[in-house]
């Protein structure tokens, strides 16, 4: 099966849910969109600006395992 940046994202999701509180699963990773995999590269999509330095600034370490 080839992966999409859409099923590589939902297996991120799974580790991450696994690993994290349910309610900053819901407020800082349902909003997010995959847009492309290129190799091991998944490009996300996040709301804003704000929202992309919270994720670097608390969950770089755990967005980079998944």
């Amino acid at each position: 099966m080839t992966k999409t940046a859409d099923s590589v994202w939902e297996e991120c999701l799974a580790f991450i849910g696994d690993n994290i509180k349910p309610q900053a699963y819901k407020t800082w990773f349902e909003p997010i969109t995959p847009i492309k995999l290129s190799g091991d590269a998944l490009t996300i999509q996040v709301p804003s600006k704000f929202f992309y330095e919270w994720l670097e600034e608390h969950y770089i370490k755990l967005l980079r395992v998944a």
